[in-house]
């Protein structure tokens, strides 16, 4: 190690308590929805830059519970800043665990509204996500995957100290190892593969940083930040927007936080699926199970506007994860079938705004 993790993680709240004294706290004034839709809202507030919604949603969040306030914002540091600002991933985790020093910056709230702030402002990498959507989905992946879940943590930790292989493989290995690369897996030495990359990497902060990440949250993206970052400090990249279309806002809450995760979501897609045979008829034509296809629907609306990017990072091994689609399960399930799927999709914009508004509002007509 070059200098310990408390030092580390000490250096960390010095410049998280300067940005602190710069920048007032808001109010917490809290988004008028549940904390599920809060939640979502928060971090997708914070991939489009939006600062402001990102930090009334966290005020939902905080007044629910502060510890999973603190537990999304690392995930989200981990899933959506990555790369791009390692820093502040560590100062993130520093902050999470110590509570004494938060006491000292006047609470909670403070805290979590500046690193709010600052994951919103910041420049945005998606790999460690896409490299997780790609190791656990993406068929070409299937037997590599089947391999390592019946190797011995030996065995794996062996193929993950080759740094020569391709970062697609170490990320099999590395979850494998970790015993995150499938539900259910009896075995789970994530430790050991912190210990080899801390060998093995030119930048041990950035370990001890997923280390703590990982701790914390539990999260398997924190077991595979490293291996991206190992490709990043000698990578050219340039920062660009992705089309972000007009934003249908009910009430004060942006119709894009009511994805998947949410109830409200779960129902307008079935909705969706109820109204719509066209869309049915897609789902069926690709095989996708009945008990899967309102799934399907949330990843194709999360394709289309709830993972988009603001200031997003574009870089050569960033580039190889993500395109042409993110690895989500629909993408994998719809196969040839996608495109004309998320055609259609697009082309029900209006139907899509209407059951928001009214399944939000269910007593309005």
């Amino acid at each position: 190690m070059l200098f310990p993790d408390d030092a580390l993680f000490e250096y960390a709240l010095i410049d998280l308590a300067e940005a602190i004294a710069a920048h007032a706290a808001p109010p917490i004034l809290p988004l008028p929805c549940d904390r599920y839709v809060a939640r979502s809202c928060l971090q997708k507030a914070i991939r489009r830059a939006e600062p402001a919604l990102a930090q009334r949603a966290l005020a939902n969040m905080f007044l629910h519970d502060r510890r999973s306030a603190w537990r999304a914002l690392t995930i989200i540091a981990l899933e959506d800043v990555g790369v791009a600002n390692v820093d502040l991933l560590a100062q993130t985790v520093a902050a999470y665990r110590d509570r004494a020093w938060r006491t000292q910056m006047g609470g909670d709230w403070p805290v979590l509204a500046e690193l709010t702030r600052q994951m919103a402002e910041s420049l945005h990498c998606q790999a460690a996500c896409d490299l997780l959507l790609r190791a656990t989905n993406d068929p070409a992946l299937e037997h590599a995957r089947a391999a390592a879940l019946d190797l011995p943590p030996r065995k794996l930790a062996d193929g993950l100290w080759n740094g020569s292989a391709a970062v697609l493989g170490r990320g099999v290995t590395a979850l494998a190892m970790g015993g995150a690369l499938a539900e259910g897996q009896s075995q789970s030495e994530a430790c050991g593969v912190f210990d080899i990359f801390a060998e093995t990497s030119r930048s041990t902060h950035v370990v001890a940083t997923c280390r703590a990440a990982w701790k914390l949250s539990r999260n398997p993206m924190a077991l595979l930040l490293p291996l991206i970052w190992e490709h990043w400090p000698d990578a050219d990249h340039q920062v660009i927007d992705d089309a972000l279309s007009s934003v249908q806002m009910i009430d004060e809450v942006p119709s894009y936080a009511l994805d998947q995760f949410t109830r409200i979501g779960n129902t307008i897609s079935r909705a969706l699926l109820r109204d719509d045979s066209e869309l049915r008829n897609i789902m069926n034509g690709a095989g996708v199970s009945s008990g899967q296809q309102p799934r399907a629907i949330g990843d194709l609306l999360f394709i289309s506007e709830g993972g988009l990017v603001a200031r997003r990072v574009i870089w050569a091994v960033g580039d190889q994860l993500r395109l042409p689609q993110r690895q989500l399960p629909a993408v994998v399930k719809l196969g040839e079938h996608l495109y004309d799927a998320m055609a259609h999709l697009a082309s029900k914009a209006c139907h899509v705004a209407l059951l928001r508004q009214q399944h939000f509002h269910p007593g309005r007509p």
